[in-house]
């Protein structure tokens, strides 16, 4: 026997349900940082975007996860024109991912009349997604995250939009209705040694904008420390003088 319309119109409606999904740059010691927020748990499975600047140019993308989500590693790892032209496959299902040249970077050529010039310009285009396997609930992307962060080559205010050629965000599973906003922010990214303090011995830094470097002399040469936390610690020495500086890349 058929249900009745209403009733089955009633298990239909029953079946989608609706969220929102917040995009939003964060200032993480003189970086962009492109971070994510959901609101009933995690419903997307890819985001596609365009950041731009109104100063300066965005010169690095780095933070981001590559490859499929896991357990002991979340995210939105898969980058669909990096997978076409560089990720490379081996014997059954295996992907090789961890190459140079594989970033969430789009591909101008793709849509030229719909994505940004690129890295060492004012605007960006990314493309993220995620895979995971559906039987392991705790590889699901988290319902708030980082997608990766971008460098500036200057102070600037950076906003974030969808791009609509890529579908901006898309819901996963694709029947949850999405409510999208999308934030920018004032990033500082001028490099400078913010303070210096000595205490028992110890001169701590704190800094931002890039690597911290130091030198026997102002004229170098200049050796990079490895750090770009922002926050530099080193026993003070009795003889010879060192300088410090910010390198921004």
């Amino acid at each position: 026997m058929n249900p009745p319309l209403s009733l089955l119109a009633a298990c239909l409606f029953a079946t989608s349900c609706s969220a929102s999904v917040r995009v939003f740059i964060q200032d993480v010691n003189g970086a962009a940082w492109l971070k994510y927020q959901c609101t009933a748990g995690e419903v997307v499975r890819d985001f596609a975007l365009d950041v731009t600047v109104d100063q300066g140019v965005i010169f690095g993308v780095s933070d981001f996860l590559v490859g499929v989500s896991k357990p002991a590693a979340q995210g939105y790892g898969i980058f669909p024109a990096s997978f076409r032209d560089h990720a490379t496959v081996g014997s059954g299902t295996n992907v090789t991912f961890d190459l140079t040249q594989y970033s969430p970077l789009a591909v101008v050529t793709d849509y030229p009349g719909d994505t940004q010039p690129g890295l060492n310009s004012s605007g960006i285009t990314l493309e993220l997604g995620g895979l995971w396997d559906p039987n392991l609930p705790a590889a699901l992307p988290g319902a708030t995250g980082t997608l990766c962060a971008l460098h500036l080559s200057r102070a600037a205010n950076v906003s974030v939009a969808p791009n609509s050629s890529r579908g901006g965000i898309i819901a996963s599973p694709p029947d949850v209705v999405l409510t999208t906003s999308f934030t920018g922010a004032f990033v500082d990214a001028d490099a400078v040694i913010l303070s210096a303090t000595a205490t028992n011995g110890i001169l701590q830094l704190t800094f931002k904008g890039g690597e911290l470097e130091t030198a026997p002399a102002v004229s170098g040469p200049w050796t990079g420390t490895g750090n770009s936390s922002g926050n530099y610690a080193e026993a003070i020495t009795l003889s010879g003088s060192k300088f410090y500086r910010v390198h921004h890349r």
